[in-house]
């Protein structure tokens, strides 16, 4: 690789590492300028997740894909696709939430966390969630789904992406070699 080479590689990295780190935050600031509050929030709460993955030193890969989904999440509700399409909520948080447990785990209780302790965690960001929707429902907007079979259907994925994302997580651990 020559040097013009590896400037232009280690430009391009710092770029997408801003993306990654701070595109939630210019969201929230686009979306306030426009007086869109709302939305202006849900980006304020992909620029936490964003946040906290950098800045407690989640594995980049890790990080990347916390902040993706989190981008992910918010920019489906956005478009309202969890409304155009009815199964859309399921992967969103069964993904979202296992990697925000993974997150959750290493800041609250280690920097590795255990399988247990990610589920765990998991399950409770589950619950805090569909209280929020609960919430949302009944103070912000009628229409955020709260029916039995839909919460617990969110539950349901929200577990599974957790353990997942533990096993992926312990795998990790395991793949590294011994220093």
């Amino acid at each position: 690789m020559t040097e013009g080479t590896a400037v232009t590689t280690g430009w391009v990295q710092g770029l997408a590492l801003l993306v990654v780190r701070w595109s939630g935050l210019a969201m929230a600031v686009g979306f306030a300028l426009l007086g869109h509050w709302v939305e202006a929030a849900v980006a304020m709460l992909v620029a936490l997740g964003q946040v906290v993955a950098w800045r407690s030193r989640l594995p980049l890969v890790w990080e990347v894909a916390t902040s993706a989904a989190c981008m992910a999440a918010a920019v489906s509700s956005y478009l309202l696709l969890f409304e155009r399409i009815s199964w859309w909520d399921i992967p969103v948080h069964a993904l979202l939430n296992g990697l925000l447990a993974v997150l959750v785990a290493r800041v609250v209780r280690s920097p590795d966390p255990s399988v247990v302790e990610i589920v765990v965690t998991g399950a409770i960001l589950a619950e805090v969630w569909e209280l929020m929707e609960l919430a949302g429902h009944y103070w912000v907007d009628p229409s955020v789904e709260v029916a039995p079979a839909d919460t617990a259907l969110d539950l349901l994925a929200a577990l599974v992406g957790s353990v997942v994302a533990a096993r992926l997580w312990r795998r990790r651990r395991a793949s590294q070699p011994a220093r």
